[in-house]
C-alpha cells in the first residue's frame, strides 16, 4: 500500500522472519510478541525489535478498524472526482480535512481523485455532496457511487 501523505515510499528489505511476523500481526494486531515468539521459535527480543523497526520504517502499522455501520454511518460512498489543476492542492487538503472522509487518493484517468465517505443517513449524504462538496472551489465535477453492501474488505497482504 502507498504511503499515506505522500510519505517516505522507500522500500526496505524484509526477509522471512519479518515477513512471518507480519502475517501474525495482520491476523490480530494484540497478539502477544511473545505468543509470537513462541510460536516462530525465536527470541521475543527478536520478534519485539523486528516489529518496533517495522513500525518505525513505517513498514506496518497497527491500527483499530471502526466499521462505520456499528456507529451509525449507514451510507459509505464512493466518489469520483474531477479538479481543477491550479486548485487540486487545495481541494485535496480540505477533503482530507473532514472527518466524513474514510478514504482520499489522486491518481490519473478520468477521474483526478477518489474518497470514500460515510454518512448517517441520505439527507446527510445529500447535504454533504450538494452543499459542501460541490462547493468547494476546484471540484469540477463528481460522481457518486451509492455503496448498497460490502463483499470484501481487506486491508492485509498474504504474500509478504
Amino acid at each position: 500500500m502507498p504511503a499515506a501523505h505522500g510519505g517516505d515510499t522507500t522500500i526496505h528489505a524484509i526477509d522471512d522472519l519479518d515477513r512471518a511476523i507480519i502475517l501474525r500481526l495482520q491476523v490480530d494486531g494484540r497478539t502477544p510478541l511473545r505468543s509470537i515468539a513462541r510460536e516462530l521459535e525465536v527470541p521475543e527480543a527478536t520478534v519485539r525489535a523486528r516489529t518496533n523497526r517495522l513500525l518505525e520504517r513505517g513498514t506496518i502499522s497497527i491500527n483499530a478498524f471502526a466499521d462505520p455501520s456499528k456507529l451509525g454511518y449507514g451510507v459509505l460512498v464512493s466518489v469520483l472526482l474531477r479538479l481543477a489543476p491550479p486548485r487540486r492542492s487545495a481541494v485535496l487538503a480540505t477533503l482530507e480535512s473532514w472527518p466524513e472522509v474514510m478514504y482520499l487518493s489522486s491518481g490519473t484517468g478520468s477521474a483526478d481523485a477518489m474518497i470514500q465517505i460515510v454518512a448517517r443517513d441520505l439527507d446527510a449524504l445529500q447535504e454533504l455532496i450538494d452543499e459542501r462538496l460541490a462547493a468547494i472551489d476546484g471540484v469540477l465535477a463528481l460522481e457518486a457511487f451509492v455503496e448498497l453492501q460490502v463483499h470484501k474488505l481487506r486491508y492485509v497482504f498474504s504474500d509478504v
